[in-house]
């Protein structure tokens, strides 16, 4: 498959990732909205409503595993990706790093934030779904590609 291909097809992927990430979430935090102060003006999308059936403590903690799923999501397209573009296949071992940090960073936040300070939000919540944020989205990509097309660029000019 040609190189401008492949590219065409990750960003593709990237873009639908985004796309449905974004409607889901504005979606489920607007029924949250809907459930929390009585309000029944919002109606869900028919392919969402489905969350209809459920309460506001269901849905709240269903977005932990959302967001697991969409972190997954980009992980594996990130791997392969940087495997697909990289002339250095060790490269891909940095996207496991950095996704790994990603998660232990946040997860870490979480934990203090609610045996800690015992509560959901604050601070420490902020920043782990800043971290999550940076994980859901291509940044780890082009972060990745754009280095190692200057690390390649710098190996050839110093031989």
């Amino acid at each position: 498959m040609k190189t401008s291909l492949k590219y065409l097809l990750f960003i593709s992927i990237f873009a639908i990732l985004g796309f449905t990430r974004e409607f889901v979430f504005v979606n489920l935090n607007n029924r949250l909205f809907s459930l929390y102060y009585n309000h029944n003006d919002y109606l869900l999308p028919n392919s969402l409503s489905f969350f209809n059936q459920f309460d506001y403590l269901t849905l709240y903690y269903f977005k932990f595993p959302l967001t697991v799923l969409y972190f997954l999501a980009y992980f594996f397209t990130s791997y392969l990706a940087i495997k697909h573009f990289c002339q250095n296949k060790k490269i891909t071992v940095w996207v496991i790093y950095i996704y790994v940090i990603l998660l232990a960073l946040a997860s870490i936040s979480m934990t203090y934030n609610y045996f800690i300070e015992n509560q959901l939000d604050g601070d420490e919540y902020t920043f782990s779904r800043w971290l999550m944020g940076i994980a859901q989205s291509p940044l780890v990509v082009f972060f990745i590609l754009a280095s190692s097309k200057l690390y390649d660029k710098f190996q050839t000019e110093q031989q």
